[in-house]
This record gives C-alpha cells, sequence and structure tokens, in this order.
C-alpha cells in the first residue's frame, strides 16, 4: 500500500533539490515550485508502482530503496531494468505516449520515493526553462547507458555482459537475488554461476 507522506516530506525533498543542484542551479521559483508538485511516498517491499497495462502517470525519483522493472514472457518474469537511489525512473514508452505500458516496477525493498504526475511535469517544462536543461542532462547520459547495454547484448559474451554489470552497479550483487540478475544479463541461474565461480578463482 502507497503511503503519501503529509509531514517531513521537506527534508526529504531536500535530497532531491541537491541531487539536481549539481547538474544545474536551481532558482528560488522552481525550488518552491518542485516542493509544491513533488510528492513523497514510503512503500514497503514488493510494492507495485505500475503493473503491464496501466498507463505511467508518474515519474520517479529514488530516495531510498530499490525498483525492479519486469515484463512477462512466456509465463516467465523478464527483468530489464534496476533503479537505485538518486536515478530517475518512468515507464518511458508509456509515460510519453500516455498509452497503457506493457511494464511492471514494484520495490524490491522497503522505499522512498519523490514523483510528479505528467500533467504537473509538463507545465515545469513550460514555467522553468533551467529544468529542461536538466532534464536534456538526464536523457543523454539514459540514452548513453542503454545503447551500450544493448551492444553487450547483441555482442559480448555472457562473462562480458556480468563484468559490465559489476562495474556499473557493484553495489547490486549484494541487494539483488541472483535470478534477477540472470534474467536481467540475458542468462540462466546456471550460466551465471558458472561464470562468478570463474572470475572469483
Amino acid at each position: 500500500m502507497i503511503a503519501l507522506l503529509q509531514t517531513n516530506a521537506g527534508p526529504v525533498l531536500s535530497k532531491f533539490i541537491t541531487y539536481i543542484n549539481g547538474i544545474y542551479p536551481v532558482s528560488d521559483a522552481l525550488q518552491e515550485r518542485l516542493e509544491e508538485d513533488l510528492e513523497v511516498i514510503e512503500l514497503p517491499k514488493r510494492s507495485h508502482l505500475l503493473r503491464e497495462g496501466e498507463r505511467c502517470d508518474y515519474g520517479f525519483f529514488v530516495i531510498e530503496g530499490l525498483l525492479r522493472y519486469y515484463y512477462i514472457k512466456d509465463d516467465a518474469e523478464i527483468c530489464s531494468r534496476f533503479i537505485t537511489e538518486n536515478h530517475i525512473g518512468i515507464s518511458i514508452n508509456s509515460f510519453y505516449t500516455r498509452r497503457p505500458g506493457y511494464e511492471n516496477i514494484e520495490t524490491l525493498e522497503p522505499s522512498l520515493i519523490a514523483r510528479m504526475h505528467y500533467d504537473k511535469l509538463q507545465k515545469i517544462y513550460r514555467d522553468h526553462i533551467e529544468f529542461n536543461y536538466i532534464a536534456r542532462v538526464w536523457t543523454e547520459h539514459y540514452s548513453s547507458m542503454t545503447e551500450h547495454w544493448f551492444y553487450l547484448l547483441r555482442k559480448q559474451t555472457a562473462e562480458e555482459r556480468y563484468l559490465f554489470f559489476l562495474d556499473k552497479y557493484p553495489t547490486l550483487i549484494q541487494r539483488l537475488p541472483l535470478k534477477y540478475i540472470a534474467s536481467y544479463l540475458g542468462m540462466n541461474l546456471e550460466t551465471l554461476s558458472r561464470i562468478r565461480g570463474k572470475i572469483r578463482r
């Protein structure tokens, strides 16, 4: 069940403000607007922010916790992304086309999340030009990571994909079940276990 925090949201949102200030200086007017329009929600482990067939109406910023993106294929859950602290999460196609999506988004840990509705975000883009710059930096970063990941899935060996995961997400090895990592890397659990054993030797 989603709990909307009505108190102490200010200190929580300050983490988000600090984060985007590192990308581009945030004006007082934009900060006030973000504090008005962002909601802070608290969710227990295994809560769904989105289910397949629903429209993604919110963009998420993970303050604390861990999100898993997955879709269903032949009755199997295929992990497509993990979102950790200080990162943005949306179901991209659904959010921007305003259509139902195919992804599921769930918390893998108790999570504290700042979220904003699509409509409010569009108004901020219109009213505060600096936020467009911040969004562009996010888009460039995630587009680059996505292209690199698609290259690895098409061209590189299973071991190279695992080494990439270790390099980019070193803390997730301790936070994720191995079956989720194997699914994300496009291999079965036995292959992942064999690679991990080889690397440790």
